[in-house]
């Protein structure tokens, strides 16, 4: 096939398209890839993200009303901690920024999240797409902030972290350890959302309401963690799942991103039984996850489900289903 003879991040970067047009979000298949393959190069280094020489994770959301969303997150291994212009110019593209102002916005977020990181702090910054139907598009820029302690964060964001504080003890949901990234969503170059992610503890012993919080947002979090928890007993206990909230200027959501390989969800019977149970308690159409398969198969790349991300509506929530490419033939 002429696809095998492609770089493993080119065959990726070539199913990813296929698929988008497959799930009827994006009209153009190369033009996806293409857009895709300019942003990661070809990477010298391994990625902490995906844990292999591609670093990408393509991810499926199956939201409320049905309708996949189509994303993936790019770990850019090559970003130099003393010059920003590269990967600056990408997440200009990404999130659509346009005019000085945005740019500047952007600049900013750079500076403040990047000064003083240090020069081996993996995968300090992170970028997102978004495709979803009706042209509908978002960009994402990920930075990692567990290098800083809390007084340094809230220094840096101040009325972010006084938003997060409060939203934490409206629901009960103060963690321990830091916030380990911060995430802004953009369309069309203007900020839409803002989301931190902080470790969110296992304790088979314990109430999920005791350590998670109360946020309606989490129930079915909860249900999905009830179903598995005492047969899984997840480990590490302190590294399986991770905890977002997002705020978009009116109000904050939850949802919760369970680690698969943590519990047991990272082999065939694992992540049939997870489906199985899915299934049985939201009543989603995973057809698109087919089509994720069927695509990634025809490319010769092969990906194995490294997350599952769960939060919304408690009767038909919001499922993101998570890959990573293995880097394998």
């Amino acid at each position: 096939m002429a696809s095998m003879d492609l770089t493993a991040t080119a065959r990726l970067a070539a199913a990813f398209g296929d698929l988008a047009v497959r799930l009827g979000v994006r009209d153009d298949a190369g033009a996806t890839a293409a857009e895709l393959l300019r942003i990661t190069g070809e990477p010298r280094r391994h990625s902490i993200l995906t844990g292999s020489a591609v670093p990408v994770e393509v991810s499926l959301k199956l939201g409320e009303q049905g309708a996949p969303t189509l994303r993936c997150v790019i770990d850019m291994v090559e970003h130099r901690a003393d010059d920003w212009e590269h990967s600056l110019a990408h997440a200009r593209s990404v999130t659509g920024c346009s005019t000085e102002e945005q740019s500047a916005c952007l600049l900013e977020l750079f500076r403040t999240h990047l000064t003083g990181a240090p020069a081996d702090l993996p995968a300090p910054l992170m970028l997102g797409l978004g495709y979803g139907t009706g042209g509908r598009r978002r960009g994402t820029v990920y930075f990692r902030t567990g290098w800083l302690g809390p007084d340094e964060l809230a220094a840096r964001f101040p009325l972010r972290m006084k938003t997060l504080r409060q939203a934490e003890h409206l629901h009960g949901c103060r963690l321990p350890g830091a916030v380990e990234v911060m995430g802004y969503d953009l369309a069309g170059g203007e900020l839409t959302a803002w989301k931190t992610y902080k470790w969110l503890p296992t304790d088979p012993d314990r109430a999920f309401g005791d350590r998670a919080g109360t946020h309606p947002d989490l129930l079915p979090a909860r249900r999905l963690h009830d179903l598995f928890v005492t047969a899984s007993r997840p480990r590490p206990a302190d590294r399986s799942l991770f905890l977002q909230l997002s705020h978009d200027g009116t109000g904050t959501r939850q949802k919760v991103f369970f680690f698969c390989a943590a519990w047991g969800w990272d082999g065939p019977e694992g992540v049939a039984e997870l489906l199985g149970s899915l299934q049985r308690a939201f009543g989603h159409d995973l057809g698109p996850l087919l089509r994720l398969r069927e695509a990634m198969a025809a490319r010769g790349v092969r990906v194995r489900l490294g997350l599952i991300a769960v939060g919304g509506d408690p009767r038909r929530p919001s499922l993101t289903f998570y890959f990573w490419p293995t880097g394998e033939e």
